[in-house]
Formats: C-alpha cells, sequence, structure tokens
C-alpha cells in the first residue's frame, strides 16, 4: 500500500484531467448510479473510500448537494486537490488512513468507492467488503465503480488490450500514457462473478451489476 500511497501521490495534481482519456466510459461510469442515489431521500451521510480527488463524491455532490460527505483516502496529495475542490463546504470532511487496516469509522447511509478496492487482494476485498457493510445503516446502499478481471484469460487480455489501444488513441501525452501503464502493475484484478458473490456472503442484498463497459463496472448492493 506504500507504493499506492507514493504513485498517486505524484500524480495527484493530473488525476482528475487525465480521467476522461484513461476511462473511455467515463460519463456512463460516474453517473450511471446517481439516480438510485437520487432516490434514497432519507439519506444523510455519505462515505467515499478510496475517495482520492474525490471526483465520485463531485458528481454525487451535483444530485445532492446537501448531504454529509466523509472523503476517505491513504494520499494526502490526493486528499489535499478533494479540499480544494470542496474548498468552503461546511459538509465535507477528510480521512487519512488506509482502510484495509483498520475498521471504518462511523455510520453511514451510503458508501460509494471508484477505481480503488481493485488494488486489494482478494482476501482484503472481502475484509473492506465486511467493513463496508457494517458502517452502513439499515437500508443504506454501496456503490462500487471499479475495473474487475475477464472471465477468461483471452476476454481479459482482450478488455486489457481494447483499454491501452484507447489510451494510446485517446490523445493524452506520452509521458502521462506511460504512467498509466505502469501503474496497472498495481491492479489486482478479480472476476466481476466472484466479487458479487462476496457481497451477498457478507449479507448485501439486491445485489446486482448495473454498468458494465470490459472491465470498467458499477456493482451495487443493499443493507436490509
Amino acid at each position: 500500500m506504500n507504493e499506492i500511497r507514493k504513485r498517486f501521490g505524484e500524480i495527484s495534481e493530473q488525476y482528475d484531467q487525465e480521467r476522461e482519456f484513461l476511462i473511455p466510459c467515463f460519463k456512463d461510469f460516474y453517473q450511471i448510479s446517481l439516480p438510485l442515489i437520487a432516490e434514497r431521500t432519507a439519506a444523510e451521510h455519505v462515505l467515499d473510500i478510496g475517495a482520492g480527488t474525490g471526483l465520485f463524491s463531485y458528481f454525487v455532490y451535483q444530485t445532492n448537494p446537501k448531504l454529509k460527505y466523509t472523503l476517505l483516502d491513504i494520499s494526502p496529495e490526493m486528499l489535499g486537490i478533494a479540499r480544494k475542490r470542496f474548498a468552503g463546504l461546511s459538509n465535507f470532511s477528510y480521512l487519512e488512513m488506509d482502510y484495509r487496516e483498520k475498521g471504518i469509522p462511523g455510520k453511514y447511509d451510503i458508501v460509494i468507492s471508484s477505481l480503488s478496492i481493485h488494488h486489494l487482494t482478494d482476501t482484503e476485498k472481502t475484509s473492506i467488503y465486511q467493513r463496508v457493510y457494517k458502517a452502513l445503516n439499515p437500508g443504506g446502499l454501496f456503490v462500487n465503480a471499479d475495473q474487475v478481471k475477464g472471465r477468461t484469460s483471452a476476454i481479459d487480455n482482450f478488455y486489457k488490450a481494447q483499454w491501452r489501444r484507447s489510451v494510446i488513441e485517446s490523445g493524452l501525452d506520452q509521458a502521462s500514457i506511460q504512467r498509466a501503464f505502469q501503474r496497472t502493475s498495481l491492479d489486482k484484478f478479480a472476476p466481476l462473478a466472484w466479487q458479487l458473490n462476496e457481497l451477498q456472503r457478507t449479507g448485501f442484498q439486491e445485489v446486482d451489476c448495473i454498468y458494465r463497459y470490459h472491465n470498467f463496472v458499477v456493482m451495487i448492493g443493499t443493507k436490509a
């Protein structure tokens, strides 16, 4: 996790402006879950785990600016960008911590995450799903927008090749492209079906994948 802190700290200033180049389905990926979040009119508190610069929280904020947001991340540099993004807003708070090593403090009505959990081992993925479930209030919603492994090696290689091609053709500068390719060494993708099953085993209900574009997916689950 020290390597993740280092790599993402180094690119914190460029992170947001690179997203649309690196995520070919950028708009749908971040916005597909917003109607579900908007339906939860009684919700008060949102936790964004692996929040980075607060990009996912920004989209949710556009849907409901009255929610209380807690952004949790291991990188102080990334959270620094988030603080600038939401400067002057009293309903935002920040937690710098490694969510693998500690329980999630507090209780929340909605927990969101984007492009973070795929850096964990399978055992750590199961653990964070359990911690998220415990941190949710009854009726709470979990949204995980992330990347997954293809069902077969051939399909997985196809997804990765298509992503690399889209990045190369995106117009992003060569230095940023090379850094993005190097960061893939930190990835620990797991199959979608396995992760949905782990969410169900943890106790989540209404578990589903509500969006998929190659290996970019959005998973959801609710707490009864």
